[in-house]
C-alpha cells in the first residue's frame, strides 16, 4: 500500500512541475522573428518581408508578446494559405525566438492556354501567379488546352508529359539554352521552336526523352553542323530508331542516311 502511494505522489508532483513549467514558459515574452526560406535554386517569389507582413497581420506587435498569444499552428496554416508556401513550419527556441521556416513551391513549366490564360505550375501541378517581382528561367509551353479551374483525366496526362519535358530540359544546360518554346498541338504532341536553326522539331509525346533528344544531338552534330542549321525546315524524332528530316530547298524521295555517331538510322527527304 505504502508503494502505491509513494508512486502515486511522485507522479502528482510530476505533473504539477510539469503544469508550472508550461505556465511560466506561456508566461514568458517572445524576444523577436527569425526567418528562413529555403533556397530553391530560383528567384523567391515571397521573400521575409512578406512573411514578416503576414505574421504581423496575425499577431500584431510580435517581440514583446507572452508566448501564450501565439497560436502556431493556426499560424503555419494561414502561412500556407499563401499559394507560393508549400510548407511552414514555427516554433520557439531556447532564447524564445519565434524561427519561422518557409519552403517555397517552385515553378518548373510556364503555361499559356488556348484560352489566354497564363500561369507557372510546381511539380505537384499547383497554379502559380504570375509575378511583377521576378519571371523565372524555366520552359515555356503554349498552345496548351489547360484551362479548366480543376484538372481532369485529359488534363493530367498533358500536365506529367509537360513536367517531364521541363524536368528534363532542366536538367540539361544545352538543351535548356537551345529550346525557346514548346507547343502543345492539337493532336496532344509537343513542337519544339529552338533559338539557333530555323527549323521545327517534332518531339511526339513527353515520353522516352533521352533517347529523343540523343538522336537531336547527334543529327545536330553530324548533320546541320556540315549542311547548315536552316538547310531543315522540319526535323521529327518521335519515331523509334529514325530521325526524318524535311529539306527547305528540295522535294526528293526519301533517302537514308547512316554516320558513325547515329546508330539509328537518320531518313531526309
Amino acid at each position: 500500500m505504502f508503494t502505491i502511494l509513494f508512486w502515486i505522489g511522485i507522479g502528482a508532483v510530476t505533473s504539477l512541475l510539469l503544469i508550472a513549467a508550461i505556465q511560466r514558459k506561456d508566461n514568458n515574452i517572445c524576444n523577436g522573428i527569425e526567418i528562413q526560406i529555403r533556397e530553391t535554386g530560383s528567384p523567391l517569389f515571397i521573400d521575409k518581408n512578406d512573411i514578416r507582413g503576414m505574421l504581423t497581420h496575425m499577431v500584431p506587435d510580435i517581440k514583446g508578446k507572452p508566448l501564450s498569444a501565439f497560436n502556431l499552428k493556426q499560424m503555419e496554416k494561414t502561412l500556407e494559405g499563401n499559394v507560393w508556401i508549400q510548407d511552414a513550419e514555427l516554433y520557439f527556441d531556447n532564447n524564445e525566438k519565434l524561427q519561422v521556416k518557409i519552403i517555397e513551391r517552385t515553378p518548373i513549366a510556364r503555361i499559356f492556354t488556348t484560352e489566354g490564360r497564363s500561369y507557372y505550375i510546381d511539380k505537384e501541378f499547383k497554379r502559380l501567379p504570375l509575378s511583377s517581382r521576378f519571371s523565372a528561367n524555366i520552359p515555356v509551353f503554349t498552345g496548351c488546352p489547360l484551362d479548366n479551374n480543376q484538372w481532369n483525366i485529359s488534363d493530367s496526362s498533358a500536365l506529367s508529359q509537360i513536367k517531364a519535358i521541363s524536368e528534363w530540359l532542366m536538367k540539361d544546360p544545352f538543351w535548356m539554352a537551345q529550346i525557346e518554346q514548346i507547343t502543345y498541338t492539337s493532336a496532344g504532341t509537343f513542337e519544339l521552336s529552338p533559338k539557333i536553326g530555323n527549323h521545327l522539331i517534332q518531339l511526339g509525346d513527353g515520353f522516352d526523352l533521352d533517347n529523343k533528344f540523343g538522336k537531336l544531338f547527334s543529327f545536330y552534330k553530324e548533320v546541320l553542323s556540315k549542311v547548315g542549321w536552316d538547310t531543315y525546315s522540319v526535323i521529327n524524332i518521335q519515331y523509334n530508331g529514325q530521325v526524318v528530316a524535311t529539306r527547305k530547298d528540295i522535294a526528293s524521295p526519301v533517302i537514308i542516311v547512316k554516320t558513325n555517331q547515329i546508330n539509328d538510322s537518320i531518313k531526309t527527304r
